[in-house]
C-alpha cells in the first residue's frame, strides 16, 4: 500500500502540472472573477514542459526525500516523469495505467487505474488539480484565494468538502502564474501531516509534444509486471 501510494504521489501529484495569506482586500465577486481568468488561461495549456523538483517529507523519515529530474504533459491526462537524482526512473500516465522503469533493470511495472478502487479517494483529489479547471473543483473544493506573491504568483488554496476526502487530505496549496495560469509549485498536505511539494521551473507552454514523446520506451527483454493498486 505505503510502495503503491507513493508511486501514485509521485505521478499524479503532478501529472503533472497544468490544469489559493489572507483575501485581503479582494471581495467575493472579485475572487470568482479572478478564477474564471485562471481557468480561461489554463485551457489555452494543452502541453508544457519543465524541470521538476520534489520534496517529501513523512514522518517515518529523518530527512525530506529529494528527487528532481525533467516532466512532460499533454492534456488531458499524458504525463511523463523523467526522475534524474537521486537514481534516473522513468514514470509515466496514460489515463488508465501506470508504468514506471528504473532503466538498466529487468522489469518494469503497471498499474491499472480501474482496479484501485481503494486507492481512488486518495487518487482522485492529485488527478483532479491537473485535470479540472478551479471552478469545477468548487464542487468538493473550498477554493481559497490567499493573495499574490509578488508580481507574478497567485496563491490559491483547496479544502476537501467531503468527509472521505477530508479523512486522507487536509489540503493543497496551489501558486499560479499570472501570465501563462500554469502551476508554478503545488503542495500537498495529507491528513496525517505528511506533506508533497512539487516546483516546476524552465516552464514552455504549449511545446510540440506527440504521445510517443509521453510513451514509455521499454526494451523488449523488459518483462512488465501487472501490479494491482489496493
Amino acid at each position: 500500500m505505503h510502495r503503491a501510494r507513493q508511486r501514485g504521489i509521485w505521478i499524479l501529484a503532478a501529472l503533472c502540472l497544468f490544469s489559493a495569506t489572507r483575501i485581503s482586500s479582494l471581495l467575493c465577486q472579485d475572487v470568482q472573477e479572478l478564477i474564471r481568468t485562471v481557468d480561461e488561461l489554463q485551457q489555452k495549456i494543452q502541453t508544457v514542459s519543465a524541470n521538476f523538483s520534489q520534496k517529501r517529507e513523512i514522518s517515518l523519515a529523518q530527512k525530506p526525500l529529494l528527487s528532481s529530474g525533467l516532466v512532460k504533459f499533454k492534456r488531458p491526462d499524458r504525463i511523463r516523469w523523467t526522475y534524474l537524482a537521486p537514481e534516473p526512473m522513468e514514470v509515466v500516465l496514460d489515463g488508465k495505467s501506470i508504468f514506471s522503469y528504473i532503466p538498466g533493470r529487468s522489469q518494469a511495472e503497471k498499474y491499472s487505474l480501474s482496479s484501485g478502487k481503494r486507492f481512488a479517494p486518495y487518487l482522485e483529489p492529485l488527478t483532479a488539480v491537473f485535470q479540472k479547471t478551479l471552478a469545477q473543483l468548487g464542487e468538493r473544493y473550498a477554493v481559497i484565494y490567499r493573495g499574490s506573491e509578488g508580481d507574478r504568483t497567485y496563491y490559491f488554496r483547496l479544502q476537501p468538502k467531503e468527509e472521505k476526502i477530508q479523512k486522507l487530505l487536509s489540503r493543497i496549496d496551489l501558486w499560479i502564474d499570472k501570465d501563462s495560469g500554469a502551476i508554478l509549485r503545488f503542495k500537498m498536505v495529507e491528513s496525517n501531516g505528511d506533506q508533497l511539494t512539487l516546483e516546476f521551473k524552465n516552464l514552455q507552454i504549449n511545446p510540440p509534444l506527440s504521445d510517443d514523446d509521453l510513451t514509455l520506451k521499454i526494451p523488449s527483454s523488459v518483462k512488465v509486471l501487472e501490479q494491482i493498486l489496493p
